[in-house]
């Protein structure tokens, strides 16, 4: 479990108020997905990684069969079957199906909504759009960029030819979907972007590392510009199939929906972003199903030109050689199922040591510093989010005995121990002054350090932190444990064994 994930459990345990202001306190937009976890718990489920993963994983295979059907409504079987395999095999998305956290509902809820959508407009009917309104709000309650998405797709309706019980079902579709949202809006804007003031700001390099995470998570060179190619190839097929289309008719808005899916949410994001950075490829993890179907488009079309081609100058020889009108079986097929391939099994391959992978050693952290520290000694946590860590594997490790172990004493975070409290985003460091007033209390300090954040400014507050302890508490080691670091800073000698010297911030 690493910090996000911990931060679900520590909001979802929470009972009444309490659990009511820690969902504000995140900003709400994960609140349908904690309120989920909430129930889970009350039904009997256990905080354990697997249980608590488990909704994730559900939510990720109920995305598969939807995603599937719009597709293939849209697009028919083949191109379906494709971007549907790209999906499943995407690493962002397998990576967030595994983990405690709302991505893999928001995803689930976009995809549901736009199959409502599909077939409210296919066969109208205008309760299908207002159960389109309350899913697109879940799935604003669920994924942070989600009003990007239930925009898109609203927006997408213009193309429609204009029948007046269509634009009265589809504003008061609209209507309920907003009013929902807007406790949504006033907890983000009581919570403010302290929690995201991690993210690197906008920057051609941001952009570039988030478009790869997003489309080509862990793909060669050669293959991510193929794959880049397909997507542009899929992008003209479907906006030549749109201008081709008659006017208003569902053909034309098939096409426009998937355009829209894919471009108005990321162009939202960057424009978002000139402001307030919020370049996190999984924020935008459902845009992965329509970057797939464009993909998907490119690929089959790319194969039907290379195929035409191949027939045509196979037939070409035979007419001189014999007479024989056979033709080449399925080469159309043969070439979708080929870069199909390639863009499915290399990187799924490639990554597959990588899918859901943990960067904190929450455990190893835990068990190190309850086996060597003193009920004498301090602890600092570099964040927040360190001391949640602590704090779940605290609980599941020895909360069993009915006793915790003599522990060191909480400087930074200070609250005491025992409880999961409500997560809290605090990005800030203990300053020099604060660590120079400790004065001499403590023999020995422990510093938990995530360095999760590589940001320049935490950075140095870092090096400020740990450069002041190291002038008053001159022996100084540390333990590498997957991610995370444990630095003990103490007055004198020797080192617990598993630590050796501290590098000095190198």
């Amino acid at each position: 479990m690493w910090s996000d994930e911990v931060a679900s459990v520590s909001i979802s345990v929470q009972h009444g108020h309490a659990l009511w202001s820690a969902v504000a306190s995140d900003g709400g937009s994960m609140a349908a997905y904690y309120l989920l976890l909430h129930t889970l718990f009350l039904a009997g489920m256990g905080q354990s990684p697997v249980p608590v993963r488990l909704a994730s994983v559900v939510a990720f295979v109920a995305t598969v069969p939807f995603l599937y059907g719009l597709v293939r409504r849209c697009w028919g079987t083949q191109v379906a079957f494709v971007a549907t395999a790209i999906v499943v095999t995407n690493r962002m998305v397998i990576t967030k199906a595994q983990e405690a956290r709302g991505y893999a509902l928001g995803l689930l809820l976009v995809v549901a909504a736009a199959w409502l959508l599909t077939i409210a407009v296919e066969r109208f009917s205008t309760p299908r759009l207002l159960a389109w309104a309350v899913v697109s709000a879940l799935a604003c309650y669920s994924l942070l960029l989600s009003p990007l998405f239930a925009a898109a797709q609203f927006l997408s309706l213009g193309t429609l030819r204009h029948r007046g019980g269509l634009v009265r079902a589809a504003v008061m579709a609209a209507v309920v979907a907003a009013l929902a949202v807007v406790p949504l809006g006033l907890m983000a804007l009581h919570r403010g972007t302290a929690q995201i003031d991690w993210i690197a700001p906008l920057s051609t390099g941001a952009v570039k590392g988030f478009l790869y995470g997003l489309v080509v998570p862990w793909f060669p060179t050669w293959l991510r510009w193929l794959m880049l190619v397909v997507i542009m190839v899929g992008v003209v097929r479907a906006v030549l199939g749109a201008a081709h289309s008659e006017a208003g008719s569902l053909a034309r808005w098939q096409r426009v929906l998937w355009l829209s899916w894919a471009g108005f949410p990321l162009a939202g994001l960057l424009a978002i972003s000139s402001q307030v950075s919020l370049l996190q490829s999984d924020y935008l993890i459902a845009s992965v199903p329509a970057f797939a179907v464009l993909a998907s488009l490119g690929i089959t079309a790319i194969a039907e030109w290379a195929a035409s081609g191949a027939v045509e100058l196979i037939e070409k020889v035979r007419a001189r050689r014999s007479s024989s009108k056979r033709r080449v079986p399925f080469p159309g097929s043969v070439l979708v199922a080929v870069v199909a391939g390639l863009v499915v099994v290399n990187p799924l391959v490639r990554s597959w040591g990588r899918y859901g992978a943990v960067i904190e050693n929450g455990p190893g952290t835990t068990r190190l510093v309850v086996s060597l520290a003193r009920p004498s000694d301090a602890i600092i946590f570099d964040q927040p989010a360190q001391r949640m860590i602590f704090n779940y594997y605290l609980l599941a490790d020895f909360d069993k005995a009915g006793r915790f172990p003599l522990l060191p004493v909480p400087v930074w975070p200070a609250d005491a121990w025992g409880s999961q409290l409500p997560y809290a985003a605090d990005h800030r460091l203990p300053r020099p002054a604060a660590i120079a007033a400790l004065d001499g209390r403590f023999t020995r300090i422990w510093v938990v350090d995530g360095g999760w954040a590589p940001l320049k400014r935490y950075l140095a507050q870092s090096r400020g932190m740990l450069t002041t302890l190291h002038q008053d508490y001159p022996f100084a080691g540390e333990a590498d444990l997957k991610g995370v670091k444990v630095l003990l800073f103490s007055t004198a000698g020797p080192l617990p064994p598993g630590m050796h010297a501290w590098a000095g911030g190198a």
